[in-house]
């Protein structure tokens, strides 16, 4: 390995460093954002948000430097497995945003005289209870 290839990597390596516990901090907020989002504990989960954005902002700063080198280093591509778990956890953390705020729309339309859309409903196991297919075609 040359001198300035040992150099680079001697560089490389604290700046790496960062993204793993970043990345094991996002995936904890992505939890504790779920948790407020069960308990509907809205301030708790907007408290949650600053803190989320400047961990993304770093990542994403991370993630520039590091998708620029040639070859992208391994170490950052090791996280991609971690990365997409916190992908997942957002997507999860929307959807039930979502069946939330449907869930007060139709009390609102209820409360108004309306008729209200199909409101999603869960059984005593904590699954969706509406019919089979509905929601189904929306998420394909």
């Amino acid at each position: 390995m040359s001198e300035a290839l040992q150099t680079a990597h001697f560089l490389l390596e604290p700046v790496l460093a960062a993204a793993e516990p970043l990345s094991q901090r996002l995936m904890g907020l992505q939890e504790l954002e779920f948790e407020a989002l069960k308990a509907r504990d809205l301030p708790r989960f907007e408290e949650l948000q600053t803190e989320k954005n400047n961990v993304l902002e770093q990542l994403s700063a991370l993630a520039q430097w590091a998708t620029a080198q040639s070859p992208v280093p391994q170490a950052w591509e090791d996280l991609q497995e971690r990365l997409l778990a916190c992908r997942e956890a957002h997507l999860r953390n929307i959807q039930l945003m979502q069946r939330q705020l449907q869930a007060v729309r139709g009390a609102l339309q209820a409360l108004q005289g309306e008729q209200a859309a199909a409101v999603d409903l869960y059984d005593r196991l904590g699954r969706m209870s509406r019919p089979q297919g509905t929601w189904s075609q929306h998420l394909a």
